[in-house]
Formats: C-alpha cells, structure tokens, sequence
C-alpha cells in the first residue's frame, strides 16, 4: 500500500566533509563557530525506519546530503539494506569519492543507484574551486567520465539503469559560466543537469543571490532560455526554470507548489522527523514532529500535526521564499 513517502533522506553524517564550499550550512568557510562534537547516524535508525516505511511505498533513500554521504563509516550497511529491500540509492557527492576512489565506490553504488549526482559549480578549475573550497576540478571530471563507464557498463549488461547528474548551486559566480558547464555535462555523456538557487545560509552569500532584485532575475530568466536551447534533445535539465520579476518582497506566488509535503521525507542524525530540506534553522519554524526513537515513522508520517502541515504547505513565508518550490504546470509561469 502507497501511503508513505516514495523517498526519504537520512542525515548520516552532517559533521563529516573534506571540503568547504561556500554555500554550505554546515562546513562554509563562512562558519565562525566549528560544532566540536561529530554528528553520526546510528544505522539501527536507517533500519528500523526502512522496515516501517518499504511496505508502504518507499523506492528510494538518499544518504547524506549535509556532509559527504562517502564518509559516513556505515554506509556499506546502507547499501546492504537498500538491496534487501528493494530499494533505490540516490547520493549527491562533492565528487572526490573519498578512501576507495571513484571505481571502487562506482561498482558498490550504481548497481543499486537511480542516480548518482556529483556537485560541480563551475566549468572551470578557477571558478569551480572557488565555489567548492578544497577540491580538484580535474579529479571530479576524471570520476565522472569513471562514473558513465561504469553506466554503461552496467546498462549493456541490463543489470540497472542509473543516470549521472550534475548537481549546480545557481548563484552570481557561476551564472555566465552556466552554459559552459552544460556544455561540459554534454561533451561527458551526462544525463542531467539539476540545479537550485542559492539558500542564504550565510550573511556574506547576500551578494551572490540571483533571485533577490529584478535585475537579477531578469539575468537569471534570460539564462535559463540560453541552457533550454543548449541542452535540447542532448540532456534533461531539472529545475532549470525562470522565476517571477514582479512578485513582493521575494515571495513566490501561490501556485508555486512544494514538491515534497506528502510525498519525501528527511530523517535527522539523532532520528528527528524533518518535513523538508530547507536549512535547519528555517526549518525549525515549522515546529516539531516528533522522533523515530520514540514512535514510528508511519506514525509520525500519519500523525495529525503531519498531515497538517500537508494540508498548509506553501502558505507560511519559508515557503514562500523557498527555492525548491515549483510552478504548476499550465499555470503560465
């Protein structure tokens, strides 16, 4: 029976990364206060959650995707119980495929994977390691051209179907770079090409934003139509999609939908029922609901104050300002 969600995220290992971009709410070089203490998922949690949720829906788990997902030390356990259930691994790597490299980690991952994103914010090593502070640009292309063998491979064979994504945080750095990047993502036999724009995490990432005056946005709609040209019928591009000039004070307009009430959801370190992916202390306004160590998943996921949230989702300012949220198609946006 379908009335669970479809995926769910597991923050494994927030605390753990090798690399500092800039965006990031947690390891940004923008953070003045490290956390000393190091956040790790106990895997008891994955399982139980997975058990409670497989019956009623769940097809995909994602791992990580505050920190990097390869450095969580039980991720083996992850895959192990993804294959008993039948159930599909979507992971976003900062690309650097840590301890084993990218073959190793390929042949684990992509016999179980939907799809594999590797974050990659700029075409170049100057603009791409000024963004991802602590990688190299060549390694990352490198394992991606590791990554689509690997697909192939395992496509010829028809033992599974993944696809190899580049994952772009949108943002002034790397707005006249776009088209670079996605011819780069063509040129590597990528399948996708996904992106979002900018959560401002941090007060110094103000300027970067490309949503928050007309200007910018103008900017932004005027690259989108360049990459829908550029890109197809060559690759699928996700959330590559213009955003309204003339709304108030940032806000989305109503029939922007959120793509993940009812549908997703994320499960914290500690087992905390998250309701979306917005950085945490956004997220918190939503309020608490509840905890997977002291009542079940679907329990939580069917609870009163849950559903709920489902039934006002899109109506408070974080959703209004979200930047996963989505035009309903035919709205004309």
């Amino acid at each position: 029976m379908e009335d669970g969600p479809w995926r769910i995220t597991f923050d494994t290992n927030p605390d753990s990364c090798n690399i500092h971009c800039i965006m990031c709410e947690e390891h940004s070089e923008y953070r003045k206060e490290k956390k000393p203490s190091i956040r790790i998922m106990n895997p008891d949690i994955i399982s139980e959650v997975i058990a409670n949720a497989a019956p009623h829906g769940l097809k995909e788990i994602i791992p990580s995707t505050m920190g990097e997902p390869l450095l969580y030390r039980h991720f083996d356990k992850l895959l192990e119980l993804a294959n008993e259930h039948g159930l599909k691994i979507n992971l976003t790597t900062n690309g650097t495929f840590p301890g084993r490299g990218a073959e190793q980690w390929g042949n684990q991952i992509l016999p179980l994977a939907s799809d594999i994103k590797v974050s990659i914010n700029g075409s170049s090593n100057s603009i791409n390691e000024s963004i991802m502070k602590g990688i190299d640009h060549e390694i990352t292309l490198e394992s991606i051209r590791t990554l689509t063998r690997i697909c192939d491979d395992l496509r010829d064979k028809g033992i599974n179907w993944p696809t190899i994504t580049f994952q772009v945080t949108f943002m002034k750095k790397n707005i006249r770079d776009l088209k670079s990047l996605l011819q780069l993502a063509i040129d590597y036999r990528v399948d996708r090409f996904k992106g979002h724009h900018l959560w401002i995490t941090w007060p110094e990432l103000e300027e970067e934003s490309l949503t928050g005056n007309v200007h910018d946005r103008i900017e932004w709609n005027r690259t989108v139509d360049e990459l829908v040209a550029l890109g197809k019928d060559r690759i699928e591009l996700a959330n590559v999609s213009k955003i309204p000039i003339d709304s108030v004070d940032n806000l989305l307009p109503e029939h922007y939908e959120c793509p993940f009430a009812g549908k997703e959801a994320w499960i914290a370190w500690d087992g905390t029922f998250n309701v979306c992916c917005a950085p945490d202390e956004l997220r918190k306004g939503f309020g608490y609901f509840g905890n997977v160590r002291d009542t079940t998943f679907m329990e939580l996921w069917q609870s009163d104050k849950y559903q709920s949230f489902i039934r006002y989702a899109g109506k408070n300012g974080v959703c209004r300002n979200c930047n996963m949220r989505r035009s309903v198609e035919g709205s004309g946006n």
